[in-house]
């Protein structure tokens, strides 16, 4: 069986190489051993030279020289001296300049010239390999950058032509909504009862879509970085108050009860007063939406030793299945319900409330299970130099 040659031997002397030819015969690669640099410079230039070992003193030229001829043309083999203590001085000086691996005295032992002639092989491999996964590794990089590129572009012309949309959707419904309230109110003529309940329901469907179209845009103007938040010393507590103030008929002509229980220790944080409001607003209405009993319960805490303060918003609901809370905040997501009478959403609040707290630097977390209510919570950090959140 022919092995592949791996390893050049270079020597002057013919029985040594010979010696050489005959202690190599049994291992794995398959080596080359001439006593002439002009054969030498054959073999790597029709064999896939891994090693060569050449003797230093050779008639036409320093086996040193030699070498750096090598590692000029042949830069990636693996290059060993045999030399006599008497050259160490050259051979230290070639070692630290890079022209050879190592080298090895002469006489030798034949363990250490097998193992050093083994151990340089396995350093090719590795460098060849590394390299081998360094240019993959490139080309993946390279790859990915590509595709991350595309899909930047691909989100930037859907977010442009949901804007787009969403603007030039905004006139019309104005029209249609002004419409059917001339109607409605009897500006053009009496209607009967069926007509005002068709008219009812067109309206009704007018404003969810103007809901839709409003809330589309303001996402998109989060998500592209255009809303600057007007960031001010706030008290957390006199704006938790006033929403739901602003809410308590609405939860009331339902049943249900609205109530805080803010903690007074409290310092004033830096928020966007009516962003914030956003938030709250948001999470009251999916509160009051979804709770048939009981009532919603909305507190503050402060947790100033971690540099935070969390809101949370905590309802009586019928609550929301395990698998079905990650889905809460991708937009356009709507977790399905039995009711049928429920009103719908436009799948978009919770997430434009998610990408409102990010922007204070903050996190959205949520604690529910079905029967048991839930607990939709926000924090916010009270200094600029934020502490990583801990629960």
């Amino acid at each position: 069986m022919n092995k592949e040659n791996q390893v050049l031997f270079i020597d002057d002397e013919e029985s040594i190489v010979d010696g050489i030819q005959r202690l190599f015969i049994k291992e794995a690669y398959g080596i080359v051993a001439t006593t002439g640099l002009e054969d030498a410079r054959k073999t790597l230039a029709g064999h896939r030279i891994k090693v060569v070992v050449c003797d230093h003193r050779m008639p036409a030229m320093l086996g040193v020289t030699f070498l750096k001829e090598i590692k000029l043309n042949y830069p990636d083999i693996v290059r060993i001296l045999f030399t006599g203590y008497t050259d160490f001085p050259m051979v230290e000086e070639a070692i630290n300049q890079g022209e050879i691996y190592r080298f090895i005295s002469k006489p030798w032992k034949t363990t250490e010239l097998l193992a050093t002639v083994r151990q340089a092989i396995a350093h090719y491999d590795l460098v060849m390999e590394n390299r081998l996964l360094f240019e993959e590794t490139n080309i993946k990089n390279e790859e990915l950058e590509i595709a991350n590129r595309k899909l930047t572009d691909l989100y930037k012309m859907q977010r442009e032509f949901t804007s787009t949309v969403s603007h030039e959707l905004r006139t019309p419904l104005a029209s249609i909504k002004t419409a059917i309230d001339l109607v409605a109110r009897k500006m053009l003529g009496d209607i009967t009862k069926e007509q005002k309940e068709v008219l009812g329901r067109a309206k009704r469907n007018v404003e969810r879509l103007r809901r839709l179209v409003d809330d589309i845009l303001d996402l998109t103007k989060i998500e592209s970085g255009k809303v600057e938040l007007d960031f001010r010393m706030n008290d957390i507590n006199r704006i938790i108050q006033e929403v739901v103030d602003t809410q308590q008929d609405v939860a009331q002509s339902r049943g249900l009860y609205l109530k805080t229980q803010l903690d007074a220790r409290i310092p004033k944080v830096p928020v966007d007063n009516d962003r914030i409001i956003q938030v709250l607003l948001n999470l009251l209405h999916n509160a009051i939406k979804f709770t048939k009993e009981g009532g919603i319960t909305v507190t503050s805490q402060d947790k100033s030793a971690n540099n935070h303060i969390i809101v949370s918003v905590t309802d009586t609901g019928k609550g929301i299945a395990e698998q079905d809370i990650p889905k809460l905040f991708q937009k356009f997501q709507q977790i399905e319900s039995p009711e049928k009478n429920e009103e719908g959403g436009t799948g978009l609040g919770l997430a434009i409330c998610k990408e409102i707290v990010g922007r204070h630097g903050g996190k959205m977390v949520v604690e529910s299970a079905l029967g048991k209510g839930s607990t939709f919570s926000f924090v916010l950090p009270i200094q600029e130099r934020r502490l990583p959140y801990k629960a």
